[in-house]
């Protein structure tokens, strides 16, 4: 006997079916870290990380990440610049279009 196979399309969730949506206003992450760097005046990703949760932070934890990505939505914003080689970020003095 023969037994047919039914086959059926694959449907493609990630062709255009979601949509990112920026946001017009900043997280409160974001608020503290302009209010950081307000304060002082040069700081790298893990200094901020480190004031932002008051504790000790290392690479690759998720408190790191959450202030890097905070940093890299400022940056593209123009709310804040990458200095010098060691990446250390600045706030800007004013908003870039």
């Amino acid at each position: 006997m023969k037994t047919e196979i039914s086959v059926q399309p694959r449907l493609n969730y990630g062709n255009g079916m979601t949509k990112k949506v920026s946001r017009p206003r900043l997280s409160r992450n974001q608020l503290k870290i302009l209010e950081i760097l307000e304060k002082y005046e040069e700081l790298t990703a893990r200094d901020i990380a480190e004031i932002l949760w008051a504790r000790d932070i290392s690479y690759r934890t998720a408190e790191y990440s959450s202030t890097a990505r905070s940093l890299r939505t400022l940056y593209k914003k123009g709310l804040v610049a990458k200095v010098g080689g060691q990446i250390k970020w600045r706030k800007t003095k004013e908003k870039l279009s």
